[in-house]
Formats: structure tokens, sequence, C-alpha cells
């Protein structure tokens, strides 16, 4: 168990007179507790003082990190275990006596517009109205307070154990990379090339230096047109990459709900000289952002010498987009956000992608981006860096 984390977080429920965090969403289950719900009925409660709890559904509880938390499973799913919200119900009455919570200020997920899915994203269950509704119930007597901003804010910071799995998240999404990109050749669209990594991820990443459950999602814009149009993470299509071509592969990994988020690009064929002089000056830009990846210096400030790099090379208009935003129980978290005009100042263990881009119209788009932890004195690639072409 990482108890630094917890402690850590136990302290910030202390200054905010918390008894208790009630969580169910994933990202924050996994915070909590280390474990990655598959279908999002779990429940996660962590006390001011103690041990983390969790209630797990009977099929889920292998996964479930029993030397992080204390695991009642509870049957779900099958005609013998009815009405789930029964097991909720009574699971948290029994910690209402238990932690002796009545009265008590208890902090709760009220306010999120996004947040990560559990492993079956194919059909994310998100905690509403009857949730809430059982929560005002159970804890009639005690207040309930959003918890989402000392969440994300406790988040933001990383350890040495959330670095080193966000390492293992990005060796595996590299893995990934490596394996379509040395397959490219003309006729190939960009949704084989996307379905390639994909592919890879999931065929060899369960078992990479303990990963258990992994899920990839790719998405691939090539040529002159689609990739100008990676500014906004647009689907891979059918379109057919031609001898030249630029391709730019965003992608999001996450293992067992610890999140890497890349941009590589790769041309087919050999780059012209043009490509490997524009692809040189964003890796530039890149390298010089994360340069400023270190603590106390200010979100702006990698951003404004990524920018620097980009408008003395007469890039600089092609820069529509921030240099980064926060990484690691989430695909895209908010805390850093590397951009002009934001107030904040870089922390230890604070982790974001670095991804200056350029997008020319009639020649292609260019993004190089990795995710880099502030260290003291510098930055700490958890990705591997690019070299010039």
């Amino acid at each position: 168990m990482d108890q630094t984390r917890l402690e850590r977080l136990q302290k910030m429920m202390a200054g905010e007179d918390l008894a208790a965090l009630v969580c169910r969403l994933s990202e924050n289950v996994v915070y909590l507790t280390d474990y990655w719900p598959h279908h999002g009925f779990s429940v996660a409660v962590l006390p001011r003082e103690g041990r983390p709890l969790a209630l797990v559904p009977e099929v889920e509880q292998e996964y479930a990190e029993q030397s992080w938390a204390e695991v009642t499973p509870f049957g779900w799913g099958l005609l013998k275990d009815g009405d789930m919200y029964v097991s909720f119900r009574k699971w948290l009455q029994e910690l209402v006596q238990k932690l002796g919570l009545k009265g008590k200020k208890i902090g709760v997920e009220k306010s999120f517009e996004i947040t990560g899915p559990t492993y079956r994203a194919a059909e994310p269950v998100v905690p509403a109205g009857p949730w809430h509704s059982l929560l005002e119930d159970v804890f009639a007597e005690s207040e309930l307070v959003d918890a989402n901003d000392l969440l994300s804010t406790a988040k933001a910071i990383k350890g040495e154990y959330e670095l080193e799995k966000m390492r293992i998240a990005n060796e595996i999404a590299e893995m990934g990379i490596r394996y379509a990109l040395e397959k490219l050749e003309p006729g190939m669209t960009e949704a084989q090339v996307g379905a390639l990594i994909e592919y890879k991820i999931r065929a060899d990443g369960p078992g990479c230096k303990g990963a258990r459950l992994v899920r990839a999602s790719a998405e691939v814009a090539a040529g002159p047109v689609d990739s100008t149009k990676g500014t906004l993470l647009i689907p891979s299509t059918g379109y057919q990459l031609k001898e030249g071509d630029f391709v730019m592969v965003e992608l999001a990994t996450v293992v067992d709900g610890y999140w890497s988020d890349l941009t590589h690009m790769a041309v087919v064929g050999e780059p012209s000289d043009r490509q490997k002089e524009v692809y040189n000056t964003v890796l530039e830009a890149q390298q010089a952002a994360a340069a400023l990846m270190r603590q106390g210096a200010a979100f702006t400030d990698p951003d404004r010498a990524a920018r620097e790099v980009l408008e003395k090379a007469g890039l600089g208009e092609y820069f529509v987009h921030i240099t980064g935003h926060g990484v690691g129980f989430r695909y895209h978290e908010f805390i850093p956000v590397l951009a002009p005009g934001l107030e904040g100042v870089l922390e230890k263990g604070m982790v974001s992608s670095v991804e200056p881009g350029v997008y020319i119209p009639d020649f292609g788009g260019v993004r190089i981006e990795d995710n880099v932890a502030v260290g003291e004195s510098g930055p700490v690639f958890l990705s591997t860096p690019r070299e010039p072409w």
C-alpha cells in the first residue's frame, strides 16, 4: 500500500474537517484502493484515520487490492443477488456505526462532468440520482459536501508509486506504437494503423511488468488534411496512406487505472527535408517546454518556452492549442494546465503532457507528446524522449 499517498489525503481531509470520503467514480476508487473497477458498481470509503474500505462485486474480488483496503464482496448480476442498492445501503449503514460517522461531515462526488472510465468502457456506469438519494438517506444526520476539488488537488501530486505505474503504462503504449509504425506502407488506412496499435497493446500488455487490466484507444490522422485536424483528436478514417504522408498517432492507454497520453509522428517512406525541418523544430519546442517542468516554475513557463521556439522559426501562428495538461488517474486531468494566462506553480510530483504542435494547411500537422513529471530541478520523463529526424 502507498501509505504516503493515503496519509497525505487524510491530512487534507482533516484540514477540511471531513470524517470520511465516499467514492464511486472509477478514478477515485483507483486513488483510494489501487483497484480499477470493471463494471462501476464498487464503492470506496476512506476514513480520516485507518485503512480504506471497499465494497466490490464478487466477480471482481480477486482484482481488489486486499493489501490496500478492507474488501467486502457482494453478489451482483445473478438471480440470486437481488437489488444491489440493498447491498449498498446495508454496507454504508454498517460503516456509519463502525466508523462513528453519524453527524459528521462526509465528502462525496457531486460536481463532475468528465471522469475516467471503468475497465468495461463499452458501457460506462456513472452514479447519479439514485446513488445520491441513497447517500442523503443513509447520511441524513450528517453533512454531505462536494469533495471533487479536494480529490483533484490530491491526485495532481504523484509519488514514486504512481510514477512507476505511469512508466509501465507508457512502456506498454510505446510497444504498440512501435509495432504499428514499423509496418507502415502505402494503401493502409488510418483505421488499420490504429487497430494494429490497439491489438499489440491488448495482446501483449497484460503480464508486462505485472500489468493486469489494459485498454487503449488509438486515433490516427494522416496526410496533409487529416493530420492538420489532429488538434481536436479526430477519429481514424478510411483514408489510405500515401508515400510521403505524415502519420500522427494520438494514443490513450490505461493500465490498471493509470494513464498514458502520447502523440507520435511518422512518415510513410522517407521524410522530405521540409518535413524533417518542421518535425525537428517542434521537437526543439517540446524539449524547451519539458526543460521547465521543474518545481517552482509557473504553469505558463513551459508554454512560453515552446511558443518562443516556434515563433522564432516562423511557425508560431500554427500552434493553436495549449502545451499540456495533467495526466495520471485520467486521460486528461485539470491540474496542471500548461497554457498562456493561467495562474499556478508547478509542484514536485505533478505530471503533465508536453505536446506542442503545428498544423500547416496543405502541408500537414506535427505534434510531439510525452508525459513528464515535475522534478526538483528539472523534468522526469515517464515516456521515451524523441530523437531528431
